[in-house]
């Protein structure tokens, strides 16, 4: 298996000031994967692998090369994990806690505490883009099939099948609290609109069950990993939930690798959510992730690249210059 390479220079977002980002190179002798054409002068989008556009059945019997590929990528240079120093999260911490304690300032100190995912990082434009649930419409179909579709890809990750994927998902969101209101809505949608979710659906499942890879017990997968992370004595967090993270931490070696999914959003800003999420594993645990992972589940397409030191300085800039912006009428 060749070492990872760097493949294009790309922009996380439009304030990033860092060097080109470094994907793996996917393996071009499989015969199953096609690499896109080339970009065309001045695209910036970045260079990744997609599947065929073959059907795949929703069982998991025949062979699927690209997610075969995916996790070869991922165990790629296993042996030579990369050593981060030690005092690196204590160093992005102690940046992130300076930007909290002059946000509480200016909220002052009765103000209820402030939760913030990755949503901080997009500027207001893009963030009011995104289809989540609004006073008007709690239940908009993109967040709606979303949701549904975490929900199908925890079940392959577990199971490595779905028989029936609509009813899969909404007995998943049975089960939650928090989105048992989203399962009975989808519930009461018109015949019509049930069909159309439900191929929906389909098309987004064969191409989870041809790139997800199916991980040995040894790597310990775990689906909807939560993580957050306490600021100015708890006033500010830092929150997000993983995907999919396998392998177990290890003090002063990057050894987890975490799995991202996107349903059909921007890519870039997937990607930028994907290391807003090793930032905070970092703080977490004191060391980095080994190895990210990003699976487009309408296109059918991945990238998978390394984490340096670099993208988490480039997130906390981001985070902090994001900070200063929140004021009182934040909440």
């Amino acid at each position: 298996m060749r070492a990872p390479q760097a493949l294009a220079t790309c922009r996380v977002t439009a304030l990033v000031h860092t060097s080109p980002m470094v994907l793996v190179a996917p393996r071009q002798e499989q015969g199953a994967l096609w690499s896109p054409a080339p970009p065309t002068p001045g695209d910036r989008s970045p260079v990744v692998s997609a599947a065929q556009p073959a059907a795949v059945r929703l069982e998991t019997g025949r062979p699927a090369a690209a997610r075969d590929e995916v996790l070869a990528l991922l165990r790629d240079g296993s042996g030579q994990r990369p050593r981060f120093d030690p005092g690196l999260a204590g160093g992005l911490r102690a940046w992130l806690e300076d930007a909290a304690a002059e946000l509480v300032a200016r909220r002052g100190e009765d103000a209820p505490p402030l939760f913030l995912g990755p949503r901080l990082l997009w500027d207001e434009s893009v963030a009011a883009a995104d289809l989540v649930e609004t006073p008007t419409d709690p239940y908009p179909t993109e967040w709606v099939r979303s949701c549904l579709i975490r929900a199908l890809f925890a079940q392959v990750v577990t199971t490595g099948q779905v028989e029936d994927p609509l009813g899969d998902a909404l007995d998943a969101l049975r089960v939650d609290p928090g989105r048992s209101a989203m399962a009975r809505h989808v519930d009461e949608l018109p015949e019509e609109a049930r069909t159309a979710l439900a191929v929906s659906l389909r098309v987004h499942l064969e191409n989870l069950l041809n790139l997800t890879p199916r991980f040995a017990a040894g790597w310990l997968p775990r689906t909807h990993d939560r993580v957050a992370i306490p600021l100015a004595g708890g006033r500010v967090v830092l929150n997000g939930v993983f995907d999919l993270l396998v392998g177990a931490p290890v003090p002063g070696r990057a050894a987890l690798c975490a799995l991202g999914l996107t349903t059909g959003g921007r890519w870039a800003q997937a990607r930028t959510a994907l290391h807003y999420l090793a930032l905070l594993e970092t703080l977490r645990s004191g060391t980095p992730p080994f190895r990210l992972a990003l699976l487009h589940s309408a296109a059918g397409r991945y990238g998978v690249e390394d984490v340096l030191e670099e993208h988490l300085r480039t997130i906390v800039s981001h985070v902090v210059v994001r900070l200063s912006t929140l004021g009182t009428g934040d909440a």
